[in-house]
């Protein structure tokens, strides 16, 4: 008996094509490939094959992610003709779980998502893009030894740095808008802790010109989840230093760190080196915990696979 199709969400970086850099063909995982290729086989041998069981719902990650949904509303009606099933499993990381929610969550759902498999998502968000968005780099008194998906940001940001204006900013905001739906929501609580005339204090997340008004939005009306009936497993992994607040101080530029410049960072082990637990279990659902990194986890959450995918 033909399984029930997976469609698996990668996280940022994780797609690629001329869409996104000039050069880079058809949609493929790109540099993200040594993360998501295991994942891939791992897959294949529970019995899922690319394209008969197993469909990738690649995406342009620099829209915004109410935007980035219809790449995976096409793939999900793709898994269905070619299996003739009504209804898939979705399987994310990082990223690819907003994108998933942000579908399942909406008004234009089909009733065609069967579970929610998620891993390593900052379902409210992650404080290093604060650091992008609003200073447009990751200072390397925040992490002087860049972790492999900071790499990819890095390497993405050179490229794109090479077209912009003058206003780096202003331009990062215009071309890459779903930094901001990274960024810490209501939901994650003050994360920046500015210094100020020797003393330290918690920025309000009211009083901050950085929102994510996406995710605050999504996480209030995630009951809407369960409502549908669509069961979700959470994944999250710890055992890795990640930033959980920043330390701040006051910037004097009106465009560049708004809500203070980063200065340094407070870091847990409670995390996968780029997202809290916490984050990931922002959203109502079946919790689980692995010892893993950010791209780790993918392969180290093979029994949780085998277990819910049964």
């Amino acid at each position: 008996m033909q399984k029930m199709p997976i469609v698996f969400v990668p996280g940022l970086f994780g797609s690629m094509s001329d869409q996104i850099v000039s050069g880079t063909g058809d949609w493929n995982f790109g540099l993200a490939k040594t993360a998501y290729e295991p994942v891939i086989s791992m897959l294949g041998n529970m019995g899922y094959r690319l394209g008969k069981e197993l469909f990738i719902a690649f995406y342009d990650w620099r829209q915004p992610i109410a935007f980035t949904a219809e790449y995976l509303v096409q793939t999900i009606a793709w898994a269905k003709q070619v299996t003739g099933y009504g209804m898939v499993n979705v399987v994310c990381h990082s990223m690819g779980g907003l994108v998933a929610r942000s579908y399942v969550q909406s008004d234009t759902y089909l009733g065609d998502v069967a579970q929610l498999i998620i891993l390593a998502t900052p379902n409210a968000g992650s404080p290093v893009s604060y650091c992008y968005w609003a200073g447009g780099k990751l200072p390397a008194s925040v992490a002087p030894r860049k972790n492999l998906v900071e790499l990819y940001m890095a390497v993405y940001l050179a490229y794109l740095e090479r077209g912009l204006p003058r206003n780096k900013i202003e331009a990062l905001h215009r071309n890459f808008p779903s930094l901001l739906d990274l960024a810490p929501a209501r939901a994650y609580g003050d994360y920046l802790l500015e210094e100020r005339d020797g003393m330290e204090m918690f920025v309000p997340y009211d009083y901050m010109l950085v929102k994510n008004r996406v995710l605050d939005e999504l996480n209030s009306q995630m009951d809407v989840i369960p409502a549908r009936g669509i069961p979700v497993t959470l994944v999250a992994g710890i055992g890795q230093s990640t930033i959980q607040y920043l330390k701040t101080v006051p910037s004097l530029s009106p465009v560049k760190w708004v809500d203070g410049r980063v200065v340094g960072s407070i870091n847990s082990k409670m995390g996968d080196g780029n997202v809290m637990m916490d984050s990931v279990f922002a959203l109502n659902g079946e919790k689980y915990v692995v010892e893993a990194n950010h791209l780790d986890i993918l392969t180290k959450s093979e029994s949780i696979l085998k277990y819910k995918l049964q």
